[in-house]
C-alpha cells in the first residue's frame, strides 16, 4: 500500500527513472565524480608502480644488422618469358629468415664467441623455466649433493638451454617487401648487443657461402659421372644408326633424305614436265589438223606465223586479191585479166598449203617423242615405288634409333654447358647474401621506455580504478545521489538541501534555534531557494486553493525535518496562504520547546488549541462548506490585516497543547486528538504542516500518516543511508495509505564542502581541546596559589 501510495504521487517522476535502461554521458560523469578520490589514489599508484619498474629494471639494448640477398646471384627472382615481369618468390625470403633463426647459426655464433657459459642468458630466466627448475628439484629431492645433480647436466644440455636464451634475444625479420633482411640482438650491453648482431650476419653469409660452395661442389662431380655415361650411351646410339642403315642399305643423303627418296622426287618433277609438254604438242597438232582440214584464214599456229615464207605468201596473197577486186570492178568478172588473177590466187593458196603440211610433219614427230618419254619416265617412277616400298619399314625403326641418338646428344650437350658453369663458379664463388649496414652500439635503451611505461602504467592504475569502483558501486547499496530512490523504490528528489552554517542567522541563537527562519535571514541562499523549489512541487501536486495537511519525517531523529518543517510554514505564510504548524513528535517535542521559549525571536506563535463547539448538524453540505469558506477568507484577511514592516509569525500548535485536548483518563487519547485538532484546522487554514517523528522506531508517525495528505520523507544522512534499510522503514507503514510526496536530502554536500568541513570539525575538535587544556590549567594554577 505504501508503494502504491509513492506511485500516486510520484510515479511519473520515479517511472522516468525506473524505466531507464541506458546509460547517458551524465551518469558516466557522475560515476567518476562520485570515485574521483579512488580513481586519483590508483592512477598515482599505477604511476608510482611504472616508476618503480623503471628504476629496477635493467635497461636493455637492442643492436641491428642489415643483410640483403641479392636477387642477381641468389635467383630468387625468376623471370616470366610470356610477360618479362619479375615475380618475386616471397616464400625463398620466408625460408632464408628461418635459416637465420635456425639453431645451426646460433650454435655457431655461440661457440665462436664462447657464449656457452654466459651469465646473462642462464640467469635470465622465464617463470615457466623457474617453476621447471622447482618442480625437478622437488623431485630430485634425496640426493647426496648438489654436485651430483650439477653433474648430470652435459655440454648438450648446457648448450641447448644456452641456445634457448639465445634464440629469445635474436629477432629477424625481413623490411617490407624488400630483400633486404634486419637481424638484431638484445642485451644489456650495448657493445656487446652489436658485437652478437655482426656475428649472426657473418655467421649467416659463412653457412650460405659454405653451403652454395659445397651444393656446386657436389653437383660438379654429379655432372661429371653422369656427362661419362651419356657420352658413352650417345656413342652407342650413334654406331646403332649407322649399322642399322648399312644393314638395310639405305642410302641418305644430308642429314635428313635418303637416296631413292630423292629419286623419286625428281622422276615425279620430270613426269610432270614430260606429261606437259605431251600436252602441248597434242594441242599443237590438232589445231594444224583443224586449219588444213577447213579454211587456212580462220586460225594460225606459232611456226606459221614465224615462218618467213608463209609471211611472203600471205602478203603476195593479199595483194593479189586486192588486184582482182580491181580488175572486176574495171573488166568484169569473166575478163582475161580477171581470170589470170584468180589463177595467180590459187597458187599462192597452194603453196601456203604445202608449208602447213611440212609444220604438220614436225607436229607429228615432236608429239610422238613427247610421247614416248613420258612413257620412259612412268616406267622409272614405278620401278622406284616399287624398290622404296620394301625400305619403309626399316625406315620408321631407323628415325627411332635417330632419334634416340639425337636426344643424348643434346643431353650430353647440355651437361657439358652445366659442367663448364659450375666448375666456373666453383673456382670463383660467389656468395648470395652481402652486407647493408652494419650493426653499431645503440646509442639509447630499447626498454623500458618511459614514453611506453609510464602512460601504461597510468592507464593500468586507472583501470584498476575504474574496476575498484565499480566493484564498489555494486556493492555500495547507499542512496548516495538519489538516483537507486526512483529506480527501486520509485521516490522522487523533490529537492537538496545544502549544507547552511546557521550560526550567523542570529545573535545570541543556537544554529539550531536559528535555523527555525533562516529562509527568511538568507532569502537567496541555496538553502531558501531549494526550499522554494520544493515548495513548488509541493503546490503542483494538489489541485489550487484546496487545504493541504503535509507531514514532515524523517527514518532517525536529527536529521533536521523540524528545520525543513518550520521554514516551509514561513514560506507558505510570508506568500500570504493561511499555514499553521503543528507539533507531532509526541516523544521529543522539540520544537514546542523552542516556540514557548524563543517564539518572537524565532517567528514562531504557539496559538490555542480550537475547541469542537457542539451545534446541530447541518443537513445541507453547502452550509458547511459555505462557512468552511467564510473560515478560510476570514484566516486570510487576518494574515494579510496582521502585516507590517515585520515577518508574520507562524502559528504553532504544540504536543502538549494537543496532550490537553484528549481525554486524560485515557493514555493514547492523543492521537485521535491530533486527528480532531487537524480536522478543526482545515477550517482556519489553507496549509498545515505536521512536525512527526521518526518512523523507523515510532508508532506515533506511522499512525499519525494516515491523516494527513502527503508525507515529505527527510533524510539527513543519506550517504551513509542504504536501500535495504529505507525499504525495511517504509516496510513499517505496513498497508496503511500513506502517501509520500518525495525525499528532500538535507545537509548536501560536495566533494570540496566536505573536506572543509572535515578540516572545520578537526578544527573545533582542537579548539575544544585547547580550551579544555587551558581551564584545566588555570584551575590547577588556583590550586596551587590557593595552597
Amino acid at each position: 500500500m505504501v508503494i502504491q501510495e509513492i506511485r500516486k504521487f510520484g510515479g511519473d517522476r520515479g517511472g522516468a527513472g525506473a524505466g531507464k535502461d541506458h546509460i547517458s554521458f551524465r551518469d558516466l560523469w557522475l560515476f567518476l565524480r562520485r570515485h574521483m578520490l579512488i580513481l586519483i589514489l590508483a592512477t598515482l599508484a599505477g604511476i608510482a608502480l611504472g616508476a618503480l619498474y623503471m628504476v629496477k629494471t635493467v635497461p636493455i639494448y637492442s643492436a641491428v644488422a642489415r643483410l640483403v640477398i641479392d636477387r642477381e646471384q641468389a635467383r630468387i627472382a625468376s623471370q616470366d618469358a610470356s610477360t618479362g615481369t619479375i615475380i618475386i618468390e616471397a616464400a625463398e625470403i620466408a625460408s632464408e629468415v628461418e635459416i637465420v633463426k635456425s639453431e645451426a647459426i646460433a650454435r655457431s655464433v655461440i661457440r665462436e664467441l664462447d657464449m656457452i657459459d654466459d651469465p646473462e642468458i642462464l640467469e635470465a630466466r622465464s617463470w615457466r623455466s623457474a617453476l621447471r627448475s622447482a618442480v625437478t628439484s622437488a623431485f630430485s629431492w634425496g640426493a647426496e649433493d648438489a654436485e651430483d645433480a650439477d653433474a648430470l647436466l652435459d655440454e648438450e644440455a648446457q648448450m641447448r638451454r644456452t641456445m634457448a636464451g639465445f634464440l629469445a634475444r635474436m629477432s629477424v625479420r625481413r623490411v617490407g617487401q624488400s630483400y633486404v633482411i634486419e637481424i638484431g640482438y638484445t642485451s644489456t650491453d650495448p657493445v656487446k648487443a652489436a658485437r652478437v648482431a655482426n656475428a649472426i650476419a657473418q655467421a649467416y653469409m659463412r653457412a650460405s657461402l659454405e653451403s652454395r660452395s659445397e651444393a656446386l661442389t657436389r653437383g660438379a662431380t654429379w655432372l661429371e659421372s653422369r656427362l661419362v655415361d651419356l657420352g658413352q650411351q650417345a656413342h652407342a646410339a650413334a654406331l646403332s644408326v649407322e649399322e642399322y642403315r648399312n644393314r638395310n642399305d639405305i642410302t641418305q643423303i644430308g642429314e635428313t633424305t635418303s637416296l631413292d627418296h630423292q629419286q623419286v622426287a625428281e622422276i615425279s618433277s620430270q613426269l610432270l614436265v614430260a606429261q606437259g609438254n605431251t600436252a602441248t604438242e597434242a594441242a599443237k597438232l590438232a589445231t594444224i589438223n583443224r586449219l588444213l582440214a577447213g579454211n587456212m584464214s580462220e586460225g594460225y599456229v606459232g611456226e606459221a606465223l614465224n615462218n618467213t615464207e608463209i609471211v611472203r605468201l600471205r602478203e603476195d596473197l593479199r595483194a593479189a586479191t586486192v588486184k582482182i577486186e580491181t580488175l572486176q570492178s574495171r573488166y568484169g568478172p569473166e575478163g582475161a585479166a580477171v581470170l589470170t588473177a584468180k589463177e595467180e590466187i590459187a597458187r599462192l593458196e597452194g603453196e601456203i598449203r604445202h608449208e602447213l603440211v611440212r609444220i604438220q610433219g614436225v607436229y607429228k614427230s615432236n608429239l610422238e617423242t613427247a610421247e614416248t618419254r613420258e612413257k620412259l619416265l612412268r616406267d622409272q617412277l614405278d620401278a622406284l615405288k616399287k624398290t622404296a616400298a620394301g625400305t619403309n619399314l626399316a625406315r620408321v625403326e631407323l628415325a627411332e634409333l635417330e632419334s634416340r641418338a639425337t636426344t643424348y646428344r643434346r643431353m650430353y650437350e647440355s651437361l657439358l654447358q652445366q659442367l663448364i658453369g659450375a666448375l666456373q663458379k666453383q673456382s670463383f664463388p660467389v656468395g648470395d647474401v652481402r652486407m647493408v649496414t652494419a650493426a653499431t652500439p645503440p646509442l639509447s635503451k630499447t626498454w623500458p621506455k618511459t614514453t611506453l611505461v609510464m602512460p601504461f602504467s597510468m592507464l593500468l592504475g586507472f583501470a584498476a580504478g575504474i574496476s575498484l569502483a565499480g566493484l564498489r558501486e555494486a556493492m555500495d547499496r547507499r542512496v548516495g545521489s538519489g538516483q537507486r530512490l526512483g529506480t527501486e523504490l520509485g521516490l522522487p528528489v523533490l529537492g537538496r538541501v545544502p549544507t547552511t552554517d546557521f550560526s550567523v542567522a542570529g545573535e545570541g541563537l543556537t544554529p539550531a534555534e536559528a535555523s527555525m527562519r533562516y529562509v527568511l535571514e538568507a532569502p537567496y541562499s541555496g538553502f531558501s531557494e531549494t526550499l522554494r523549489s520544493v515548495k513548488n512541487s509541493i503546490d503542483a501536486m494538489f489541485p489550487p486553493n484546496s487545504a493541504m495537511v503535509i507531514g514532515v519525517t524523517s527514518v532517525n531523529e536529527g536529521e533536521g525535518k523540524s528545520t525543513i518543517a518550520a521554514n516551509l510554514a514561513q514560506l507558505y505564510l510570508n506568500e500570504g496562504i493561511p499555514a499553521v504548524l503543528v507539533d507531532a513528535c509526541f516523544s521529543d517535542p522539540h520544537l514546542s520547546r523552542l516556540a514557548e521559549a524563543y517564539g518572537d525571536e524565532l517567528g514562531l506563535s504557539v496559538i490555542e488549541a480550537p475547541i469542537a463547539k457542539p451545534e446541530r448538524a447541518r443537513s445541507s453540505a453547502a452550509k458547511a462548506a459555505a462557512q468552511r469558506s467564510g473560515e478560510l477568507k476570514e484566516a486570510r484577511t487576518r494574515v494579510v490585516a496582521e502585516k507590517t514592516d515585520l515577518a508574520p509569525l507562524v502559528p504553532v500548535l504544540t504536543a502538549e497543547q494537543v496532550r490537553r485536548s484528549a481525554n486524560p483518563a485515557q493514555r493514547f487519547a492523543y492521537m485521535p486528538a491530533l486527528k480532531t485538532q487537524l480536522e478543526l484546522l482545515r477550517r482556519r487554514y489553507s496549509v498545515i504542516i505536521l512536525d512527526l517523528s521518526a518512523f523507523e522506531k515510532s508508532v506515533d508517525a506511522r499512525v499519525a500518516s494516515t491523516y494527513v495528505d502527503g508525507l515529505l520523507l527527510v533524510l539527513g544522512n543519506h550517504q551513509k543511508m542504504t536501500v535495504e534499510r529505507l525499504a525495511d522503514a517504509l516496510s513499517t507503514f505496513g498497508k496503511s495509505r500513506v502517501g509520500i510526496l518525495g525525499v528532500i536530502f538535507n545537509r548536501n554536500m560536495n566533494r570540496r564542502e566536505q573536506l572543509a568541513s572535515a578540516f572545520g570539525q578537526a578544527r573545533s575538535s582542537y579548539a575544544g581541546l585547547a580550551s579544555s587544556w587551558r581551564q584545566l590549567d588555570a584551575k590547577v594554577s588556583e590550586k596551587i596559589w590557593q595552597r
